[in-house]
Formats: C-alpha cells, sequence, structure tokens
C-alpha cells in the first residue's frame, strides 16, 4: 500500500448525521492498523473494515462523548465477541483519561477496573513522539472547552487531525505542511459557539481553510460537521474562500490515500 489510508468511519457532530455516525478514522499503513477516535456508532462501522483484533491501537483525541463512547462495545467484544487478539488492545488517552474512564466504569458497572481490566490503558506524553509500526504520532494541545489534542502522523505522507478545536495557532503548526489535514468544521456560522474568543471550541469551514492555508497544506479535509442536506457543498464551498488547495467535505465510509 505504501504511505497512510485514511477511512472515515464517522464524520458527524456529537449528534450523529442521517444515516451517520460520530467521530471515527481508521488510518492504515503497510505495518500498521490504527483508530482515531471512537465515537458513538463507529464500532459497527470498523467491522466492515477491519475486525478489532487486527488494531495495533486505538487513540483518543479528547475526552468528550461523540469521540470515545464507543469503547464501551469494544469493551464488551473484547470479553465476549471474539474480538481479542494475543494481547490486550493498546488504548491511548489524553493526560487525565484514565481517571475518567474509571470513573465511567463505575458509573456503568460499579467497577474501577471496567476498562483497565481489558484494555492496556495509556496516557500520551503530548511533547512526546508515538511509534507504531512505521507511523510516528505527535500530539499537540489546542483549544477547546476541555483539554483536547491535535494529532500528526507520519509515514512518508503525513496526515493531520484537528480534533477538536477552535481557531489557533497550535493547531496551524501542528498541521504545517502536512500532505493532507483533516479538519472539523462543527460551526455553520460564528454565532454558534461563545462569544469571547478564547472560551471558543470549534471551528466555520471558512476558519478550517484559514488554518489549512496558513499552514500550507496539500489537501484539506472538512470533518465532525452537520450534514446540510438542503446544501450539501456549503461547508467545503466556504472553505474555498479561505483555502486556495483542493477541499473536500468527507463522506462517511469513503477511504482516502493521504
Amino acid at each position: 500500500m505504501g504511505g497512510l489510508r485514511l477511512t472515515v468511519l464517522g464524520s458527524g457532530v456529537a449528534w450523529a448525521n442521517p444515516g451517520g455516525v460520530c467521530s471515527g478514522y481508521l488510518v492504515q499503513a503497510d505495518d500498521a492498523t490504527i483508530l482515531i477516535d471512537c465515537g458513538t456508532g463507529t464500532l459497527g462501522r470498523l467491522r466492515t473494515h477491519v475486525e478489532p483484533k487486527w488494531l495495533d491501537t486505538v487513540l483518543i483525541s479528547h475526552m468528550h462523548a461523540d469521540h470515545f463512547l464507543d469503547l464501551v462495545g469494544l469493551r464488551y467484544g473484547m470479553l465476549y465477541g471474539g474480538f481479542a487478539g494475543d494481547r490486550p488492545l493498546r488504548v491511548m488517552l489524553p493526560p487525565g483519561g484514565c481517571a475518567r474512564l474509571e470513573q465511567l466504569g463505575l458509573a456503568l458497572d460499579n467497577d474501577a477496573g471496567f476498562f483497565s481490566d481489558v484494555f492496556a490503558l495509556s496516557e500520551y506524553a503530548p511533547d512526546d513522539a508515538v511509534a507504531v509500526g512505521s507511523v510516528t504520532i505527535t500530539f499537540r494541545l489546542v483549544q477547546h472547552y476541555i483539554s483536547a489534542y491535535a494529532v500528526r502522523l507520519e509515514a512518508g505522507r503525513t496526515l493531520a487531525y484537528s480534533g477538536d478545536s477552535a481557531p489557533c495557532d497550535a493547531l496551524v503548526e501542528h498541521a504545517r505542511g502536512a500532505d493532507t489535514l483533516l479538519c472539523e468544521a462543527a460551526l455553520q456560522h460564528r454565532g454558534q459557539d461563545e462569544a469571547d474568543a478564547r472560551k471558543r471550541g470549534h471551528l466555520t469551514a471558512a476558519e478550517a481553510g484559514g488554518i489549512a492555508q496558513q499552514a500550507g497544506v496539500g489537501r484539506l479535509l472538512l470533518t465532525h460537521a452537520p450534514l446540510e442536506l438542503d446544501d450539501l457543498g456549503r461547508a467545503a464551498r466556504e472553505a474555498r474562500t479561505t483555502y486556495r488547495g483542493p477541499v473536500e467535505r468527507v463522506v462517511d465510509g469513503k477511504t482516502y490515500d493521504v
């Protein structure tokens, strides 16, 4: 295969789009299979492309439910559904993520080890680089309502993923020169976010385009956006007002060569 291949499992916002699911992205290299985010509904979509036992790593960008809640179903599948491989699946969480899953396990099953007894949980250090096969992964804290991280994956080609982010210099720098930027565009207009720019947590499509232009990326893929059935091209059209390169609003289930 060579390079990186991205399959969009789900690109919806916190409430799923019609026929869609929440955030989840399958990234594959010759020697690595990585799931980035595991939002509501993504597990079933994942299984149409690869069985969970073949995953090398699950990586969670931040601890909002629409980015990690299908870890619950994945956990049950590991125990009872034949998903388990020859070693516990590595699940990499942002700082503080292990405590959040412990609390969730207590709420769901009165079991603090609900997740940690099944997965090999760890928290990534934001300043470190992590190797999964030939893929090098780095992180950058970006502006959101809670601690959230942009992700950069490099293996011959480079994919940058915004996670959930407001406009910020950190996202521009982390995406700098990437072949493809997978960027959220959750807002249809600026008025849907906080009035105070310091308290914002999301991007409009035009702002995503501006990030891509400043970072000098090769291509912009818009995700984490509401599906507007009366104007399917709006997000990409707005991004083109601020970004001069190729841009597309991603389609759930579609695979993109990075």
